[in-house]
């Protein structure tokens, strides 16, 4: 009984041993990544490397309301989740269109307060600049936005701070559609996302006339090329975020 007794003891320090060098192979082989879970990305976010062949839709809203119910209805009808950067005073103006955004599935980020320059604004008029959009859209939905787009896509390490002080990732994009301008037509934008489009890629759009007819051709085209369709905020979790396009 007693020489019973050592051996189960001797096997169970082999396998003690043998776990601890498996935990620093693995520690070795596999380190810890660079961009924690739950930290901010040190910089900018103009993409995500990842292996999953997964876009974001990203419309950012400070002016305007005639194309946004059009644009939820066809992106819920196909069962896409975007992300929908609000200007704060926007968000103020349309609470009702808020909910509606917020009740259709979609992410609702934060696209500073009243669309001035940040590159022009101190650390504290940014941080300002945040903070209240945040407030004023968690009073509406009840929770606060996870992301932040700055206006006219600028930032500087100011910018950077703020963002970071806030622990809300800083979102750019890979794609621009530039809705905004009448250069850009349908067919152009519609070709343009298709050409640069890549695992990881973050599109940018705004509620425009031309938007709300080239939406669907583009969710389409996306999806039939074998795309998932996500927000920003779950693209972030697939992968490490990039700081260049």
């Amino acid at each position: 009984m007693w020489v019973q007794v050592v051996s189960l003891r001797s096997t169970g320090a082999r396998f003690v041993y043998l776990l601890g060098l498996l935990v620093l192979s693995l520690w070795f082989f596999f380190p810890e990544p660079s961009h924690p879970v739950g930290a901010p990305p040190a910089g900018p976010v103009y993409r995500v490397d990842t292996q999953q062949r997964a876009i974001a839709l990203t419309i950012n809203v400070v002016w305007g309301t005639e194309f946004l119910p059009q644009m939820l209805e066809d992106l819920k009808q196909n069962h896409v989740h975007a992300t929908f950067m609000l200007g704060g005073a926007w968000a103020k103006a349309h609470p009702a269109l808020v909910k509606d955004i917020a009740s259709a599935g979609m992410e609702i980020g934060n696209h500073g307060w009243n669309h001035p320059h940040p590159n022009q604004l101190s650390y504290a008029e940014n941080l300002r600049q945040i903070q209240d959009t945040n407030t004023v859209i968690e009073g509406i939905m009840g929770t606060k936005p996870q992301v932040f787009a700055p206006p006219y896509g600028e930032f500087n390490p100011t910018v950077l701070k703020a963002s970071s002080a806030l622990s809300m990732p800083l979102v750019m994009w890979t794609i621009d559609t530039i809705d905004w301008s009448p250069s850009s037509s349908v067919p152009y934008m519609v070709a343009k996302v298709l050409r640069l489009a890549k695992p990881g890629a973050i599109v940018l759009m705004h509620p425009t006339n031309r938007t709300v007819v080239a939406l669907p051709m583009i969710i389409q085209r996306l999806k039939q090329g074998g795309y998932r369709l996500v927000t920003v905020s779950q693209l972030l979790g697939m992968g490490t975020p990039q700081s260049d396009g």
